[in-house]
């Protein structure tokens, strides 16, 4: 149980980060599931209604038990770092404009997380998921919407939420789009043929009026397309070609991303079309690169201990 006025900080923390932080959606959410379950625990842990008083007395004691609670249910490393995070977000918040201080919170530190390569697909796997990708949908222009978003993805190495959110004023140029990225950051990602030639032929088949400033991706029934009903598509596509678990909208990102660096684009560049924040996020692919050239090497050098006799 929270009291009304731990109810009308949250409120007012949510609308911090929408109006002043521009937070996506996305992240709202996120951030604001892992305060409550923070907050809910808080509440058990204490056996009362969580007052602002309880929230400035928080101890590191009642902190780790939280934590170790989160690992017992099976949390990742990652979703846990980021809940700690969402929290001391909220706390900043809470001690700038509440005057809420409680320092106990900063002292924690994020568990490490796993380090984990990003899995691409190969070229034989993307062949099968384009060519028969238009199978699964039960309408002429929903098809035609699955194969050109699913290639949209791969060409231009969007975010499933990015080639969502896509605007038809944002497709206007014939050369580029303008993609709205992470904290609102504009970006150009190349608008190439084969991506807008599929693009346009699922518009002109669209039963649905569009405005300039709407998404050009719709729903069966004419409203946003959501990214689970896509998600759904590519289930059903990976189940019945036995294609690999990890087929999803944002393996064809990593996907952009790993047959650019091999066929040699350089880092920096790739870090601009991904929308990368930071180099380091982009490195990544490089240890994906090296295992894609040690593949090669064991296939191809005559002195491989994989050479075959």
């Amino acid at each position: 149980m929270l009291s009304q006025t731990v109810l009308s900080l949250i409120e007012k923390w949510r609308e911090y980060l929408s109006l002043q932080k521009n937070y996506s959606n996305h992240t709202q959410v996120s951030y604001s599931s892992d305060v409550q379950n923070f907050l809910n625990f808080i509440s058990e842990y204490l056996a009362c209604t969580v007052s602002a008083t309880d929230l400035a007395s928080v101890d590191k004691r009642l902190m780790r038990s939280w934590l170790a609670k989160l690992h017992n249910q099976g949390h990742l490393a990652s979703s846990t770092a980021r809940a700690l995070s969402s929290v001391k977000n909220f706390y900043r918040f809470l001690e700038k404009n509440a005057e809420i201080k409680c320092h106990e919170i900063y002292s924690i530190k994020s568990p490490k997380k796993a380090k984990t390569l990003p899995k691409a697909l190969s070229e034989e796997q993307l062949s099968i998921s384009i060519t028969h990708m238009q199978e699964f949908g039960k309408k002429d222009w929903v098809e035609l919407r699955n194969k050109a978003l699913l290639v949209l993805i791969y060409a231009s190495g969007l975010r499933i939420s990015e080639a969502l959110s896509l605007t038809k004023s944002q497709i206007n140029n014939q050369g580029f789009i303008k993609v709205l990225g992470k904290g609102n950051k504009e970006r150009i990602v190349p608008w190439i043929d084969s991506a807008r030639i599929l693009v346009n032929q699922y518009l002109a088949a669209l039963p649905f009026y569009i405005e300039e400033s709407e998404q050009i991706f719709r729903g069966a029934q004419g409203k946003p397309l959501k990214a689970p009903v896509f998600n759904r598509e590519l289930i059903a596509l990976r189940r019945y070609y036995g294609l690999p678990e990890h087929l999803s909208a944002h393996a064809f990102r990593h996907s952009f991303a790993t047959h650019l660096l091999e066929n040699g684009a350089d880092l920096r560049s790739i870090q601009d079309l991904l929308g990368h924040a930071s180099l380091s996020t982009t490195q990544k692919y490089t240890k994906v690169n090296l295992k894609h050239l040690e593949s090669v090497y064991n296939r191809a050098h005559p002195l491989s201990d994989n050479e075959k006799e």
